[in-house]
């Protein structure tokens, strides 16, 4: 990765030494904040939640814990392998799949629904 160089003397610039999520680290590069759009189905939220691993059932109840996991996914992941997985990922939360993985595909679209108001 080329690391950006703020020029000095121009003060609108807002960058600041924070790894990729905005947490200050001294020890990063400087960078600044790009906001980005996605529109993603329930079937895309479940696809990327699954495979990330990034939340445990104990964080299912937190809204922000959701959105996070969920941030990190789409920051992680490659756009083409959550559409390709988003009807795999279906599946499995209609039942078919490894009995623990179905249990956690259900557990996880409980939260989507709470926290984003889609449902599948």
């Amino acid at each position: 990765m080329m690391p950006a160089t703020l020029l000095s003397g121009l003060p609108s610039l807002p960058g600041q030494r924070v790894n990729v999520f905005g947490e200050p680290d001294e020890e990063e590069f400087v960078r600044v904040a790009v906001p980005v759009v996605a529109h993603l189905s329930f079937a895309d939220m479940l696809a990327l939640l699954i495979e990330s691993g990034g939340l445990v059932y104990a964080e299912l109840d937190d809204d922000q814990a959701v959105r996070d996991a969920l941030h990190f996914a789409l920051l992680a992941t490659d756009v083409v392998m959550f559409e390709d997985k988003a009807a795999a990922a279906l599946t499995v939360l209609h039942g078919r799949g490894e009995p623990d993985t179905v249990k956690w595909a259900r557990a996880l679209a409980v939260a989507i629904t709470r926290v984003y108001g889609v449902a599948a």
